[in-house]
């Protein structure tokens, strides 16, 4: 990386390397963020959290690529200097020059609003109209929008790997025709599926190590839905000091503690399939 032939889009040694550093700064946000969350389930106004800890957010979500030399330090202060363009969207983002008197504004309607579930969609869907950062701004929306959440008592809500396309379209449509209905319908499924309070019981131990994806593969049942999940090699190197050792052998010295994980991100409907992390996904 830092003698410049970094390469993530064309070389498959530096995509896995850009998605495990992707994976840890999801991570250490997300602990960062669960702060932010506990402040607001103590009777902080959300809003102005937000306003004053998102840049911490922010700072954590990139740090790994810092550390590694991917970016520098100065990539991370303050919003973004240049034109921004959306790979998967017809909606052009303000001009640079705005972002600075749009921010503002945003946390000022996020302070005043009262009503949880419009911040939650609302905030979620302005920040990234705005988009205020040169990347991450998806992520960056999807915990304030849990912030949000927070303040009225819903869970966190994930949206799926699955979701993908229905998502970006229904941003789009907010976004080009001021159409926020299909938004505010995907983010009502995500918190209802929570709200149902899914179960993943793991009744079999049918375990096995895939060497091309590096991960070792497991399955749950949900009623009487078979549920396929993975643990990467990075999580089980990383977080159950298997380095040098056989992965299964590993994932089933420790199956309590990735079990747990693995049902705590079910019933939260984390159902990712990138990242070196325990994820799940439905078959």
């Amino acid at each position: 990386m830092r003698q410049g032939n970094w390469n993530p889009d064309n070389n498959e040694a530096d995509r896995k390397s850009r998605d495990a550093l992707a994976a840890r700064g999801y991570w250490q946000a997300f602990k960062v963020v669960k702060e932010s969350v506990s402040k607001v389930l103590a009777g902080k106004n959300p809003g102005a959290l937000a306003r004053a800890e998102h840049k911490e957010w922010y700072g954590e979500l990139f740090q790994p690529c810092v550390t590694t030399g991917v970016l520098r330090a100065r990539d991370l202060a303050g919003y973004r200097s240049n034109a921004v363009y959306l790979r998967t969207s017809r909606y052009a983002p303000p001009r640079w020059e705005a972002v600075r008197d749009a921010m503002p504004a945003f946390f000022d309607l996020l302070e005043k609003e009262t009503d949880s579930s419009a911040r939650a969609v609302l905030g979620h869907w302005l920040f990234g109209y705005i988009h205020p950062y040169p990347d991450g701004n998806g992520r960056m929306a999807r915990f304030l929008m849990n912030v949000m959440l927070a303040f009225g008592g819903y869970p966190w809500a994930v949206i799926r790997m699955r979701d993908r396309n229905a998502y970006l379209a229904a941003l789009d449509r907010a976004s080009i025709d001021m159409d926020i209905k299909p938004f505010t319908t995907l983010t009502a499924q995500r918190v209802r599926w929570v709200l149902e309070k899914h179960e993943l019981k793991f009744p079999e131990q049918e375990e096995k190590f895939d060497f091309d994806r590096e991960v070792v593969f497991f399955f749950g049942k949900d009623g009487d839905s078979r549920v396929r999940c993975a643990i990467s090699r990075e999580a089980l190197d990383d977080d159950f000091r298997g380095e040098d050792r056989d992965k299964v052998e590993v994932f089933r010295e420790n199956r309590a503690a990735i079990e747990q994980g693995v049902r705590q991100k079910y019933a939260a409907g984390d159902t990712r399939r990138t990242g070196p992390f325990l994820s799940t996904r439905a078959s």
